[in-house]
């Protein structure tokens, strides 16, 4: 991870002989809508099936999916306190979780039962933000980010019998550490004024790498 950090920098910072001046200045907003990739559940945890993810007991599992996608969604603002720091929020959502269809089977009159099983988890996570702007010209803004806040879970599953329709709910708990951190490194490109697109590399608090538009004010 470092040096892909490492990498991200160098390459940034060797842009910075095309441009003259700053995009952003003491005063100015920025709002950034963005889409993060991945979304590390269903990438790492769902995407298959695992038998450690449920009670162990289903047999014949089939039609196994994921829910959500691989995406997460959010928005950061940012106000410039001076000319090379900003403070503000990010806040981003993502959906998580898997469903399939399964066999019971009772041990002692051999009758199988098939069963739907679904869980789902929609994070959504709200932090304070600084950013250190360490490379500014007329098109161009690098800068450092750090984040810190509030992570909230909202767990739901169920398990179906496909014949009956009855339906158990099997609800889970919510984040064991309601925290989250974020710490990135990210550049915005301005195609006129006020408006360009961002890219920014991040660890922790959302995905890996976002990318979105900027708007400045």
């Amino acid at each position: 991870m470092k040096k892909i950090f490492t990498l991200l920098s160098i390459a940034l910072l060797s842009t910075t002989s095309l441009f003259a001046q700053s995009p952003v200045t003491i005063g100015n907003v920025i709002i950034d809508p963005y889409v993060g990739i991945p979304n590390w559940a269903n990438s790492i945890m769902f995407s298959k099936y695992d038998a450690s993810n449920t009670d162990g007991t289903q047999e014949n599992v089939r039609n196994y999916a994921v829910n959500g996608s691989m995406l997460s969604y959010g928005g950061r603002f940012e106000y410039l306190l001076a000319e090379n720091f900003g403070l503000g929020a990010d806040v981003n959502y993502e959906v998580s979780g898997f469903n399939f269809d399964y066999d019971d089977v009772d041990t002692v009159t051999l009758q199988v039962t098939n069963f739907h099983y679904d869980y789902t988890a929609k994070k959504i996570r709200v932090m304070a933000r600084f950013n250190y702007h360490f490379v500014q010209n007329d098109r161009l803004d690098v800068y450092a980010g750090f984040a810190g806040g509030y992570k909230h879970i909202n767990r739901t599953g169920y398990q179906e019998n496909i014949s009956t329709g009855n339906r158990n709910e099997v609800g889970g708990s919510s984040a064991l550490i309601p925290v989250t951190l974020r710490v990135a490194i990210g550049t915005r490109v301005y195609f006129t004024e006020n408006i360009g697109a961002m890219v920014e590399l991040g660890a922790f608090g959302g995905g890996l790498l976002q990318f979105g538009l900027s708007a400045k004010f």
